[in-house]
């Protein structure tokens, strides 16, 4: 009798849990569908400040200044086999460096006037005219880096015997070898006088803020600067190694692509052909010249429906407007066959 009491009990168990469970299903059901229904809102909401977002990293990544950027670190840090050209001796990187030098010389000199009587405790005007001196040098070394690679580039075009060509080769070898040795030199130099500029800076026994103000800023604005550029290659590292491939991975585009490749303008964009989709009955053997035999978007891997816009490129493969769109205009070649797009 007990087993069968304990049966019907399991038994009866079962079925309330299967109602109850059913029951709630039902109920949970529409929850769904209105989750559903408001996907696409909220998709919409969604993916207008990605693809803002997208579109931003898309300019950056094309920007000269990030380009430069990548070439500056992949001089650094590639191999030897394959540097490439120096991006410090380009005519950006110099036009940089003589706007630099040329600020930082006139702020020294009229400040150096201006504080003619203030007296401070350590010789910070001393530390001043040294540095102001360094960066005169720096500005004939840079001057001569010019005119060196103007020969350089004079000389690759002019024709004339052999050893008139190799004597010219030595001299420049010479020239720049002697070049080297003076920046070697000038950054040597200005990595000391850093040093004893911060020790006579900050520390307490030789505070001369009260007595010279002006100099006192100028003295830590300038450090403040070498200490920048001395830095320059630990922040290259992190914008380039740290925070850029975040973005990408956050967005899902490759900035490092994006430099490289250039994508195409929305003229080329919409001069390609697009229709709406139609779907074709399997038993009716008209055909529709507007009609696509791929039966799903490559791009987005989702089946082709009726009244969707559909892009065809020259290379006779048809994607969805929007996946299509948004690829050319990162990357203007065929995400199958790689095909370029006409100019």
């Amino acid at each position: 009798m007990s087993t069968r009491y304990s049966t019907q009990l399991q038994s009866s168990a079962i079925t309330s849990i299967t109602v109850s469970s059913s029951s709630s299903l039902d109920t949970t059901t529409p929850r769904d569908d209105d989750n559903t229904r408001m996907s696409p809102a909220s998709n919409a909401r969604v993916n207008s400040p990605t693809s803002f977002l997208i579109r931003l990293a898309m300019r950056v990544s094309r920007a000269r200044w990030f380009i430069f950027l990548r070439r500056v670190f992949h001089y650094q840090n590639g191999s030897r086999s394959d540097l490439g050209a120096n991006p410090f001796e380009s005519t950006t990187w110099m036009i940089s460096e003589l706007i630099a030098l040329l600020v930082q010389i006139t702020v020294i000199t009229f400040t150096l006037a201006l504080s003619k009587n203030e007296r401070p405790i350590w010789p910070v005007r001393l530390w001043i005219t040294g540095y102001n001196v360094g960066c005169l040098l720096s500005l004939m070394i840079l001057y001569g880096r010019y005119r060196q690679q103007d020969v350089s580039q004079g000389n690759g075009f002019t024709f004339g015997d052999i050893e008139q060509q190799q004597q010219r080769s030595r001299e420049e070898t010479r020239c720049s070898h002697l070049m080297n040795r003076c920046r070697t030199l000038l950054e040597l130099f200005f990595a000391i006088w850093f040093v004893i500029g911060n020790v006579w800076v900050f520390d307490s026994r030789f505070g001369s803020f009260h007595y010279a103000p002006t100099l006192h800023v100028l003295c830590i604005s300038l450090l403040a600067w070498n200490a920048l550029c001395y830095s320059f290659p630990f922040l290259l590292f992190l914008l380039l190694c740290c925070v850029v491939p975040l973005i990408s991975s956050f967005l899902g585009y490759n900035m490092n692509i994006g430099s490289s490749e250039k994508g195409a303008s929305d003229d080329q964009i919409s001069s390609l052909p697009s229709w709406k989709y139609k779907l074709i009955d399997e038993t009716s053997d008209s055909d529709s010249s507007h009609a696509s035999n791929d039966p799903e978007c490559c791009i987005c891997l989702a089946k082709y429906k009726d009244k969707e816009e559909v892009r065809k490129l020259p290379c006779s493969h048809r994607f969805h407007v929007k996946c299509v769109d948004q690829w050319l205009r990162i990357i203007s070649s065929c995400p199958l066959c790689k095909q370029d797009l006409p100019n």
